[in-house]
């Protein structure tokens, strides 16, 4: 009733505050659907306002980063997701697993685990060598219940989550760091992972930034 009112005036721009806020999670993913259809037929410019980071990455065409009142980052969904140009960017956006690094020689450390830097797979917002921050989300590693001589990281899954498209791990590497890992239904079952076993980690791409 709201978003009729206000159509009916015909406006140059359309403020959505949280508009969904109050909805259960199958009829916002319904609305936001819909919302994006009349957006497309009605060619409105529309300033979309949600904490939801799922509704904003998947109704805008662009992306609006806030922090304390300062843009942090303004792009496409696929920018702002897939290359943050800042650490508030990266840890916002998504569940991300943190290591503390370090850059020397051209080559970046942590853990157990040295790649050049920059190299396939790994990227970030770095001159020189020292301190880092290295980033990966979860979706991002390959899991392994053997080293097979790659540099890996140890760890022990502390919890399994199967129940969705994909299953989640809960993970605690050998220094007592809290990890998270996602894999496919396929692979989980594949290899027969249960509660306290033994993983070997590997990053497939890595985002780094200089610690201030």
């Amino acid at each position: 009733m709201a978003l009729a009112r206000a159509l009916a005036v015909e406006p140059r721009v359309l403020l959505l505050d949280e508009p969904f806020g109050a909805l259960d999670s199958r009829v916002r993913k319904e609305l936001r659907r819909w919302l994006r259809r009349l957006h497309d037929e009605l060619g409105l410019t529309s300033v979309f306002v949600t904490h939801d980071q799922e509704e904003a990455l998947e109704l805008a065409d662009q992306v609006v980063v806030m922090n304390a009142g300062t843009i942090e980052q303004a792009g496409t969904p696929e920018e702002v997701f897939h290359h943050p140009k800042t650490e508030f960017v990266m840890t916002f956006l998504g569940e991300v697993n943190q290591f503390h690094g370090r850059l020397e020689g051209g080559n970046l450390r942590f853990g157990s685990i040295e790649l050049p830097f920059p190299g396939s797979g790994v990227s970030g917002v770095y001159n020189g060598s020292g301190k880092a921050r290295v980033f990966v989300r979860p979706h991002d590693v390959t899991i392994d219940t053997k080293s097979g001589g790659v540099a890996s990281i140890e760890a022990t899954i502390e919890r399994i989550h199967a129940a969705g498209p994909s299953v989640r791990l809960q993970l605690r590497t050998e220094n007592g760091q809290a990890l998270a890992a996602e894999i496919s239904q396929e692979r989980f079952v594949g290899m027969h992972l249960r509660i306290g076993g033994t993983v070997y980690v590997r990053p497939r791409l890595i985002r780094v930034f200089a610690v201030e």
